[in-house]
């Protein structure tokens, strides 16, 4: 008699204002799901994903009931999506893994189902290293796989994080899927890709392979992913294979982190990407591949504990819905081989276009914290650019003035003529004079008003306008020539 034991453990990151990872542990189901859409959206999306997945599975304990609830998973975060515009886009990866039973030789058999860019880990304590055993639903694991980039290459390309395979994208989901008979003494990892973007293999292996207890082990890799930078959630659920001891009588339910009741929600659309495209990444499965393909598993089965001869590269390029053909052989602490059982091929799928979904994570590219230093100085020097300018055109019209007509009299303004910008000219000073009193020339330049350097200067010019008309055209007088009276000028009072 077998049974699992389960430890998870998750953190928020440094650079995330929430956490939109969710973390399930249970006695004989657990799962990673990391959501994306929004402050809101990835929170939400992850948490239905993973509530509906146990809900559903607990129906039906089985590698079909597994596959159905995600599907279920999957219908419950599209149709939360649709429902609600502020949560349009929003999405999940899952991966689950899921205890379906016993065998007669005192192995467990777990079902494994993926879908997105979280992973799943199985320790070769023989060889202390960790395998794979999913594959990434992503943009670039597409272009490993077909040769176009390297794992290198692909570890820093700019769409690595471009998911082609998401919960709540669409309305039908095709979730790889494996089933695994594991000896006791067996340890696996599910995990969000805030791990494996801070950790190599190498460097899991070695906390997974040196610390015995699940939970220390689970805790220490999120401590060690905080110490790399922490730039993204990070979760992880470890999976003790235990031998020779009784079945738990209570269904324990560890779901992290812990929702809030009444929980005050964030503006959503923050980080909300918009689905770009649907494109056909991969042809469709015709039927001769399928029949192909079912049988090198078969044939990989029936060799027992012998490893599966390595198929071509053009054979080994899994199609729409499917991972690997095989699963890597590991040894368990005693040295007893693990393989994968007869349905460790993970089941085909129809070929369907693959829908791209973006995801912003990275240190270029955080959209949590919008009010950083950079652009406190920014505001700071575009407001001092903005009031310095407008400081210059205001002494600017301060220090101009100009003489012109108002309501009939020779008037001194301050400012400039017609205006400047938004700043109008004020009246300054209203003489007496009129244009009658004034040669006709200077009435035409004092419409277009006559510019001076200050206000003394535009009084001199107010004088000697006078004084030309006085001289130029006397006054008439029937009997005697009197002198004309010099122009007076009154001060115009409550003006600027």
């Amino acid at each position: 008699m077998s049974r699992l034991r389960t430890a998870a453990a998750t953190d928020t990151g440094y650079l995330r204002a929430t956490n939109q990872d969710v973390a399930l542990a249970t006695n004989d189901l657990a799962a990673v799901a990391d959501g994306m859409g929004g402050h809101l959206g990835g929170e939400v999306a992850a948490r239905i994903a993973v509530e509906q997945l146990l809900e559903a599975y607990r129906r039906d304990r089985t590698t079909d009931g597994l596959v159905a609830a995600v599907g279920a998973a999957n219908s419950a975060v599209y149709s939360r999506s649709r429902s609600d515009r502020n949560l349009r886009g929003m999405g999940t990866t899952l991966t689950a893994a899921a205890f379906i039973g016993d065998e007669p030789d005192g192995q467990l058999r777990l079902a494994l189902v993926n879908v997105g860019d979280s992973r799943a880990y199985l320790v070769d304590w023989r060889e202390r290293r960790v395998h794979k055993l999913t594959e990434d639903h992503s943009v670039v694991e597409e272009m490993v796989r077909s040769g176009e980039l390297t794992p290198e290459e692909a570890a820093v390309h700019p769409h690595r994080h471009i998911l082609t395979r998401a919960l709540g994208i669409e309305p039908n989901i095709e979730p790889d899927c494996w089933e695994l008979d594991l000896e006791p003494g067996s340890r696996l990892l599910l995990c969000s890709d805030g791990l494996t973007n801070e950790l190599g293999e190498e460097e899991i292996a070695n906390v997974l392979l040196d610390e015995a207890d699940a939970e220390k082990a689970a805790n220490e890799l999120v401590r060690l992913a905080l110490h790399r930078g922490g730039i993204d959630n990070v979760t992880v659920v470890v999976l003790d294979v235990l031998a020779g001891e009784t079945p738990a009588t209570t269904d324990d339910v560890v779901l992290i982190p812990l929702a809030v009741p009444g929980k005050p929600s964030r503006t959503p659309g923050a980080e909300t990407a918009p689905i770009t495209e649907a494109v056909a990444l991969t042809p469709a499965v015709s039927a001769k591949a399928t029949a192909a393909t079912t049988s090198a598993a078969a044939a990989a089965a029936a060799g027992g504990s012998r490893p599966a001869p390595q198929p071509s590269r053009q054979a080994a390029q899994p199609v729409a819905g499917q991972g690997p053909l095989a699963v890597p052989m590991t040894t368990t602490p005693s040295g007893a081989p693990t393989v994968p059982s007869s349905g460790a091929a993970p089941r085909a799928a129809h070929g369907r276009p693959m829908v791209l979904v973006p995801r912003v994570k990275g240190p270029k590219e955080h959209r949590d914290r919008i009010f950083t230093i950079r652009v406190a100085l920014f505001v700071v020097v575009f407001v001092a650019i903005l009031g310095s300018t407008a400081g210059v055109v205001v002494w600017f019209d301060k220090a101009s003035f100009y003489v012109g007509l108002d309501e009939g009299y020779v008037t001194i303004f301050q400012g400039r003529p017609g205006g400047l910008l938004w700043l109008k000219p004020s009246v300054v000073e209203r003489t007496t004079i009129t244009p009658a009193d004034l040669l006709s020339s200077n009435v035409f330049y004092l419409k277009q008003g006559m510019e001076e350097s200050s206000y003394q200067a535009a009084r001199n010019l107010v004088h000697s306008l006078s004084l030309e008309h006085a001289v130029i055209v006397p006054s008439e007088s029937t009997t005697t020539t009197t002198a004309r009276a010099p122009a007076t000028t009154v001060p115009r009072r409550g003006t600027g």
